[in-house]
């Protein structure tokens, strides 16, 4: 079928399967389709996803080195070791790291050292000037937080310093330092564990640490420490790094984005009321409220206050909330400044497959953030590069369809440094490699794929079927929605427009109705001046009024 801008293609599930889900999972023939569309094979596996348990948690075990990990950390508790604590400055290793001094503080008669640097100044990555500090601190064992994986130097340097170093991460595994180190990406790529974030390998070292002590009565009497508390932390670090929510982070995602309907730490609490949300929060609330304040710390230099104010709210209160806001505004106005230096600078070339924007003097947490942007606007894969002394940083963004981090890696000979996700990375590059990466990017054979403006239907339905009981509840248990799990994409038909109004004079909502049966469907930043008749969008629940709507995505007239 043709939209008004795209292509609709319906994905027919194979009938067999269909009928297999119909008859041993007791699903809707609305909800097999969209299972089984989402890639689903089994009724157990779908059951599993739509309906985890924390008893689905695997065994932390299974990732390599984690026991050898687990030996040495429960060695340094019981000799009274100082621990540190090195983290990345984004939401996902500040909240990581906070996890991990959070649960070692109850165990251990040291408090853990902590270091966030200032990823602006010092750019990403596991910095060896930062060892002496540890070693002042009195830091025996030292463990990174979303950073590392490729920090040979820097493990050889810690080690001449007497320093023991364990790295936790989750980034692309290159060539491995000399210690031990702890990330999914070490398990095979169909393992729960392998997609987890920077908080997630935390939290899972946590687990496996707790489970340890546990079985050599370390807690003797007393119950051991309650790690539900850490679930909203780990959604939302999860959330924030984009990492797909598939195997444990699937489980930790659903637990936690329901645990912040009344969150336990008290900055979320103090955040939530300050910006005045209703509970239960809905996604939006969290993906462009919350997380996006959050970011701000990292992104303008402030990565060790936002761990400050996890570790130490006691002391800050609901100022908490005015020094978040008060930052959040200063990015906005430095973000809307550097904008128009973009606007200015920006040429594009319909015929080049990739943008790659170069400026100099950009703040280096902030270049994913324009490279976001710009990947958005104009759909194809992007690099934003900042100049420094000779040096260029540089963060890049792809289109789902484009795997871009690949194509680089196989030009690894011109960064210094790459690492990151398919649709996430960083880099670091010599400058006078630049002209020579911009002639490579010109060979990336993807402008067909670019150009496909296709939406892949998951079901046909009509608003009697899609308002059944048994449809909204699994609509209901969908949620939260990330990298790897979309909502659903359904064509709607057999409706007649009741009502339609214009919000903001940007975004229009319609009324739709089919018989006694009606439904909202908000079309935003589109504004549609004739009747419709028939839609492509996601149904959503809406946080506030508990019932389903449609979020559309592209119209028929």
């Amino acid at each position: 079928m043709l939209g008004e801008n795209k292509i609709w293609l319906l994905k027919p599930p194979p009938r067999d399967l269909l009928y297999y889900f119909l008859r041993e999972g007791g699903f809707t023939p609305l909800v097999s389709q969209i299972l089984i569309n989402k890639g689903f094979q089994s009724v157990e596996s779908a059951y599993a996803f739509l309906f985890p348990r924390l008893s689905d948690l695997a065994d932390p075990f299974e990732i390599p080195n984690m026991n050898k990990a687990v030996e040495r950390i429960a060695e340094a508790v019981s000799k009274g070791e100082r621990i540190g604590i090195y983290g990345d400055s984004d939401v996902d290793g500040v909240f990581g790291s906070y996890v991990l001094y959070d649960f070692l503080s109850k165990i251990t008669d040291r408090t853990p050292f902590v270091c966030i640097p200032d990823k602006n100044s010092e750019g990403y990555g596991f910095h060896a000037k930062y060892l002496p500090l540890f070693k002042e601190e009195g830091v025996k064992l030292l463990l990174t937080v979303d950073v590392g994986i490729s920090a040979k130097d820097t493990v050889r340097q810690a080690k001449e310093l007497g320093l023991e170093v364990i790295i936790t991460d989750h980034h692309e595994v290159g060539s491995l330092p000399e210690t031990l180190v702890v990330t999914g990406k070490l398990c095979p790529q169909d393992s729960p564990f392998y997609f987890l974030s920077g908080t997630g390998v935390a939290f899972t070292l946590v687990r496996a640490l707790r489970s340890y002590l546990f079985h050599r009565n370390f807690f003797g009497n007393l119950a051991p420490p309650n790690l539900k508390k850490y679930l909203e932390l780990v959604a939302i670090a999860t959330l924030a790094d984009m990492v797909p929510l598939i195997g444990e982070n699937r489980i930790l995602t659903y637990f936690g984005f329901r645990e912040l309907a009344d969150p336990n730490h008290p900055l979320l609490k103090i955040l939530i009321k300050g910006l005045g949300l209703r509970s239960p929060l809905s996604e939006e609330d969290l993906n462009f409220k919350i997380i996006p304040r959050l970011n701000t710390l990292g992104r303008m230099g402030r990565g060790q206050e936002l761990f400050n104010l996890l570790a130490e709210i006691h002391r800050y209160g609901e100022q908490a909330f005015y020094l978040i806001e008060e930052l959040y505004n200063q990015r906005q106005e430095l973000e809307s400044e550097i904008w128009d230096r973009i606007d200015r600078a920006l040429q594009i070339d319909p015929q080049e497959p990739v943008i790659c924007l170069i400026l100099e003097n950009i703040p280096r947490a902030m270049l994913g953030l324009f490279a976001n942007r710009l990947r958005g606007k104009y759909g194809k894969p992007t690099l934003v590069i900042s100049i420094e002394n000779g040096i260029a940083y540089g963060s890049g963004r792809s289109p789902e369809q484009i795997d871009f981090l690949d194509f680089l890696l196989e030009h690894r000979d011109l960064f210094c440094e790459i690492g990151g996700h398919k649709k996430a990375f960083g880099f670091q590059i010599p400058v006078v490699n630049l002209e020579l990466l911009r002639e490579r990017l010109k060979n990336l054979n993807i402008l067909s794929q670019l150009k496909e403006q296709v939406l892949y239907l998951d079901a046909e339905t009509r608003i009697s079927e899609l308002l059944l009981e048994e449809n909204v509840q699994v609509l209901q248990a969908l949620p939260p929605y990330g990298t790897c799990h979309d909502p659903p994409l359904i064509a709607l038909k057999g409706f007649e427009v009741k009502s339609c109004e214009y919000l903001k004079e940007r975004h229009t909502k319609f009324l739709l109705k089919e018989g006694s049966y009606e439904i909202f469907a908000l079309y935003f930043n589109k504004i549609c001046h004739r009747t419709i008749r028939l839609l492509v969008g996601a149904p959503i629940i809406n946080s506030f009024s508990g019932k389903l709507e449609i979020r559309i995505e592209d119209v028929r007239l």
